[in-house]
């Protein structure tokens, strides 16, 4: 279990991203040598050659340098109230997800994070930060269902609050009882109808 209000970081998420280099490597590799057994590679200009391949190791060293830059920015927090997570290398972010707007949890892995012993846990709301998908991603942890329940926990010990507007509701102790706002909308619209029923308007 992850101590709460302390940052903490995704400990697997730069042996994660460097699998994921690898891989991608492997694959340009592979493309490179089907080039040169077919002969396409030697009948570019030897410029053209030179160059790409400068731009590509140009290209994985600045990632190389860049997972572990950003690994050193990226942090986690289970606070009272919300999920913190705050990262970024050239700009810095942060995103808080409150625990009563949380509406599902869910934890997955990869072929390439069960390499590396990771996974990731997928936060999600409905409506709030106008997405789909999760709305927050614990990536590159190895104790990936374990945050998942607790982060649930903290869920499921909190009133939900509504993701339609900025306002929720007040409902009274009985339930059936709306909030004052709510009622004299509803109020004006009921003599609203009463005068269009009367024949007069409003």
């Amino acid at each position: 279990m992850r101590p709460e209000n302390e940052w903490f970081k995704p400990e697997q998420l730069t042996q994660y991203y460097y699998a994921a280099e690898a891989l991608a490597l492997g694959v340009v590799a592979v493309v490179v040598g089907v080039l040169a057994v077919t002969g396409v590679l030697f009948a570019v200009n030897d410029w053209v050659v030179v160059g790409g391949g400068g731009v590509a190791l140009a290209g994985f060293a600045f990632l190389t340098w860049w997972i572990r830059a950003f690994y050193r920015t990226a942090d986690y927090r289970l606070g009272d109230e919300e999920l913190e997570y705050r990262r970024g290398v050239f700009f810095r972010q942060r995103t808080a997800v409150p625990y009563n707007r949380i509406t599902n949890v869910d934890a997955s892995q990869g072929p390439l994070q069960r390499l590396v012993g990771a996974g990731t846990v997928g936060v999600h709301t409905a409506g709030f930060g106008g997405q789909t998908g999760a709305e927050l991603s614990v990536t590159g942890v190895s104790d990936y269902e374990e945050i998942k329940d607790q982060i649930l926990g903290k869920v499921r010990r909190r009133r939900p609050e509504s993701t339609e507007g900025d306002d929720a509701v007040e409902t009274g102790r009985a339930g059936g009882e709306v909030g004052s706002e709510s009622g004299e909308l509803l109020a004006e619209l009921r003599r609203i109808r009463e005068l269009l029923e009367g024949g007069r308007t409003a």
